[in-house]
């Protein structure tokens, strides 16, 4: 990476962000959103109903436009991140794409208006704000769901509810941030959410295909490795 994490452990959010600019070797935080609209327009091409499918399908074809960061120090940052903030969008834009495509009542309007939703979340919210930006991923997708809004009652409540949810469970999960983690586990609990309150089915891959399917630990400075039941580490720890 070039730098320890304890570089980016700065409870300052302007120095936070001033940090990481200045490690990307760029002009002003930010870059990422010049490709949200490509992301965006990969989102609503794809056929997918399998969440979890989609959504690594998404990140590999997004990492092959994404522009390296100009400090060519960082050799960590010559590919797209495995964290930052664009996950927020991506994480309830895939949840309403696979309801759509698996037939329920929902158009490219809602996918991108779930899209548009989830990339006001800043950066850093998880640590910064204490809400993961992919658990806010599944109250937009609820939300838009349900069409609650601030002067709703018991559908405001319900986002409320089942965002809370999640964040437990990613508190449980621990360790220092991990968007494609936060994703995996958000994702997975967004589908259970779905079929009791809605009965909308959706396709998971079985609890054996989970396990150590994480094609993007090895970027990752931050990665929880045998830790978390998505990296393939797990699967060697399993047959010692």
């Amino acid at each position: 990476m070039g730098v320890g994490i304890d570089y980016f452990q700065i409870p300052w959010y302007d120095e936070y962000r001033r940090a990481k600019v200045e490690f990307r070797g760029s002009k002003k935080p930010g870059r990422w959103r010049e490709h949200i609209p490509k992301i965006l327009e990969i989102i609503l091409s794809r056929e997918e109903r399998n969440p979890v499918v989609m959504f690594e399908r998404v990140m590999l074809e997004a990492e092959k436009f994404w522009h390296p960061a100009p400090n060519p120090k960082a050799e960590i940052l010559q590919k797209m991140p495995v964290s930052g903030p664009w996950h927020h969008a991506i994480v309830p834009a895939v949840l309403l794409a696979c309801l759509k495509n698996a037939g329920y009542p929902f158009t490219e309007r809602h996918v991108s208006e779930a899209f548009r939703r989830g990339e006001m979340i800043p950066e850093g919210s998880c640590g910064f704000m204490g809400v993961c930006g992919s658990a806010m991923g599944l109250g937009v997708a609820l939300s838009i769901i349900l069409g609650a809004t601030p002067y709703h009652g018991e559908e405001r409540s319900i986002v409320l509810k089942y965002t809370g949810r999640a964040l437990m469970r990613l508190a449980r999960e621990g360790g220092p941030r991990c968007s494609k983690l936060s994703s995996y586990v958000t994702i997975l609990y967004a589908v259970n959410v779905f079929r009791r309150l809605f009965n909308f089915k959706l396709p998971i891959p079985s609890r054996r295909k989970l396990r150590g399917r994480c094609p993007f630990w090895v970027r990752n400075p931050t990665c929880h490795m045998e830790k978390c039941m998505f990296n393939p580490l797990t699967l060697r720890k399993t047959r010692r």
